[in-house]
């Protein structure tokens, strides 16, 4: 239990610092990941048992390739470096079990299921926090005029530029002028606005943010998601 706690933390000020500065100190993986394997040494020592160290560092090894993974699709580094942090920290898990993957992740003591489990289900909340902003948008009365603004719909918001300051939102542009991907000037640039004119705005959530709410979420749900979405398509 206390190693969760430790991950939580550093999950947790990750995604504060991801948010705020688009950085993740390489301090708090590195601390995830050397309280990991001291908390499996002390397993080790006091089960007279090999498998506590061997699983936090085939946890390690796993989800350095898995980091790896992420890095060519795009993601960030830090969001890598964290799964390597969590696999040393926590490879193995409680957690309800429904699909025939986790049934077969959770099969082999060696297999950290539980990191993989985490990345899995933040891939799918990933997914889902777009569509909620969707649905928010289209409660608040919004209709998008043009396939630009369809697309805001799913990632941001419509707010007067004074509150967007505030809230310290990246500032997408106004229905004349909108850029999806605007440069960190751009984005920052809000001299050409007035401050009461209404723009699209965005949080622009991390990853790091679903890996947070999957790494609470996963003890208690498992691989319900996984079980769901096979059942969908009926595999």
């Amino acid at each position: 239990m206390l190693n969760y706690i430790v991950g939580v933390v550093g999950l947790l000020i990750a995604s504060i610092q991801d948010i705020k500065s688009r950085e993740i100190s390489d301090y708090i993986w590195i601390i995830m990941a050397i309280f990991g394997f001291l908390y499996s040494i002390y397993l080790t020592i006091i089960a007279h048992n090999l498998l506590f160290i061997c699983q936090s560092a085939i946890g390690f090894l796993v989800c350095f390739f898995l980091g790896y993974f992420m890095f060519l699709l795009g993601a960030g580094g830090g969001d890598g470096k964290l799964f390597m942090g969590i696999g040393a920290l926590i490879p193995k898990y409680s957690m309800p079990i429904y699909s025939s993957l986790g049934l077969l992740l959770n099969y082999n003591p060696y297999i950290p299921s539980f990191p993989i489990m985490v990345f899995i289900n933040a891939l799918f909340l990933s997914i889902i926090i777009p569509i909620v902003i969707f649905i928010k948008n289209i409660i608040r009365g919004y209709k998008p005029r043009t396939k630009k603004e369809i697309i805001c719909m799913f990632i941001g918001e419509k707010m007067k530029v004074s509150d967007a300051i505030k809230k310290e939102r990246i500032v997408l542009g106004n229905q004349e002028n909108l850029k999806l991907l605007p440069s960190v000037e751009e984005s920052y640039d809000i001299s050409k606005y007035d401050k009461n004119e209404e723009v699209w705005v965005t949080p622009s959530i991390p990853f790091v943010v679903p890996i947070f709410l999957s790494y609470l979420l996963t003890p208690i749900i498992g691989d319900k998601i996984i079980e769901i979405f096979l059942s969908i398509l009926n595999l």
